[in-house]
């Protein structure tokens, strides 16, 4: 700790003055022994510097922004006060001893750490008075006691918000920063070059490369081996650091040293080394693939975020392409496979029912705050133009792409082959706090087409199928039209029955 004197030279000199100065080093030296003694008996020093990591200010709008949001959205009435005092108690996971009352008059904190504390209750929907109140008790927390003092600010807003919310349904959730910005990177991109990449000896192995990406536009291929990242050796960072040098802002330079293994006839290996500079793009992780099976177009769909409608239609149209330019002659149906997908963004589900749709409605979305009460209708013009479709789910099939399976199925579009999907049923809005974190709440329920609600129910299938989770598309369907046989034989041979044999089935 530093101790600064300020001496006014014109009375004070250390040629005149010596006796002065013996007094000013004197009670420096007892300065310094109070503040060792203070720091032996608690580090109140520590504690001081913790709290100053705390913006007070931040953590007020931070709590009352999503105390308000998830009173006036969510799909459910709840209070503040409730959420509050709720979220409160998740400090029994830094205090296991932490415990909240409440009476007419006031709130009384209680805890072995803590000691008792008592608060004038703000009004039940005070946002601020609610979140400066549990703001004040964090920093008088963090200022007495030493449980409370190491304890990081994202820590209390995790445990708060996460104790809030569990009042409500499992799908309503905080993100803390870190894990929010990388919600964002998945649902609208990041700065990057479009690769995926595995260890290797020399560096990062490619894996894979996205279309039209800069990697891909600067010739990098499966297989091909970057030895150095911005000149340093690939191999000298971590590979869980990998990510950080190669992503970054949008548009920034990012250089590479790349090898290429060739192996030609005689099977001799030739290193062909290239030192190149991309520019990073925004880039969207791919939720779509396509093979083409006979005269068959087979569509996976892993998920939906904010490019699935484009890049699938992208992808729907190469693959008719390729069709016409081979000799079988033209396609003859679609598969879109949606085994799996737990869903994403609502309105890339309503964008991706558009490419196959050209009237009918799509869904309808229901809840309490006036915004969220949507009717979803079909504009779009049948890049397909209306060839068949089957759809494969199962029972992980969630959220937007029940949205899609329901408004093909219901509007005739599409055959529904597996079993019963998930049943999620709602739809959550993004609330981005002021720390930078942000919350998921469920603010509406999916009305399909036909009029039920897809929540806790899913969407039926047309045609069951037991698909086992190694069996490919094809098999799935030829099981499920099997079981489809089965099922009609069995019926025909209700049907044919006679009363003689009924009788004899009803003996025991």
């Amino acid at each position: 700790m530093m101790i600064r004197y300020k001496i006014n030279e014109n009375f004070l000199s250390w040629k005149n003055n010596a006796v002065a100065v013996k007094c000013i080093i004197a009670s420096s030296i007892i300065g310094l022994l109070i503040n060792f003694l203070v720091g032996c008996t608690g580090s109140r020093l520590e504690t001081s510097d913790k709290n100053e990591q705390i913006n007070p200010q931040l953590a007020i709008k931070t709590f009352s922004m999503g105390f308000q949001q998830i009173s006036e959205k969510y799909i459910d009435e709840t209070s503040t006060e409730k959420l509050a005092l709720h979220g409160l108690l998740g400090l029994k996971l830094i205090d296991s001893t932490f415990q909240v009352s409440q009476n007419s008059k006031k709130i009384i904190i209680q805890s072995d750490a803590l000691g008792t504390h008592q608060y004038r209750p703000p009004s039940n929907e005070d946002y601020f008075g609610w979140a400066s109140l549990i703001v004040k008790l964090i920093v008088k927390s963090k200022n007495t006691s030493i449980v409370y003092s190491e304890i990081e600010m994202s820590k209390f807003y995790k445990i708060i918000f996460d104790k809030s919310l569990s009042l409500l349904d499992p799908f309503s959730k905080y993100a803390n920063e870190k894990k929010a910005r990388k919600n964002r990177e998945k649902r609208s991109g990041f700065g990057g070059i479009g690769i995926r990449y595995d260890r290797h000896i020399r560096g990062i192995i490619v894996t894979q490369v996205f279309p039209d990406t800069p990697a891909s536009k600067a010739g990098i291929r499966k297989r091909d081996i970057i030895t150095h990242i911005n000149q340093r050796p690939a191999i000298q960072i971590l590979f869980q650091n990998i990510n950080k040098h190669l992503r970054g802002k949008i548009n920034t330079s990012l250089q590479l040293k790349v090898l290429n293994e060739i192996i030609d006839k005689d099977n001799t290996k030739h290193n062909y080394f290239r030192n190149l500079v991309l520019k990073r793009d925004r880039i969207t992780l791919p939720t779509s693939s396509y093979t083409i099976s006979k005269d068959i177009l087979y569509i996976r769909l892993f998920g939906f975020n904010g490019r699935t409608s484009s890049t699938l239609a992208m992808n729907i149209i190469r693959g008719m392409k390729k069709f016409k330019s081979s000799k079988i002659g033209g396609i003859k149906g679609i598969i879109i496979d949606l085994r799996n997908n737990r869903g994403g963004l609502l309105k890339q589900a309503v964008k991706v029912a558009n490419l196959f749709m050209k009237k009918g409605k799509i869904l309808s979305t229901r809840g309490r705050h006036p915004l969220s009460n949507k009717n979803y209708k079909a504009s779009g013009t049948d890049i397909t133009r209306g060839l068949p479709i089957i759809v494969i789910m199962n029972g992980a099939t969630a959220s937007a792409s029940e949205i899609l399976a329901a408004a093909l199925q219901n509007n005739s579009r599409a055959i529904i082959i597996g079993s019963t999907s998930y049943g999620k049923g709602t739809v959550q809005t993004i609330i981005r706090l002021p720390n930078n974190g942000e919350i998921a709440l469920t603010w509406s329920r999916l009305k399909a087409p036909s009029g039920y609600y897809i929540e806790n129910l899913g969407v039926t299938p047309s045609i069951c199928s037991k698909s086992g989770k190694k069996k490919t598309a094809i098999a799935s369907i030829r099981s499920a039209i099997e079981e489809l046989k089965k099922y009609k034989s069995d019926l025909q041979g209700w049907r044919t029955t006679n009363t003689e044999s009924h009788s004899k089935i009803k003996k025991p």
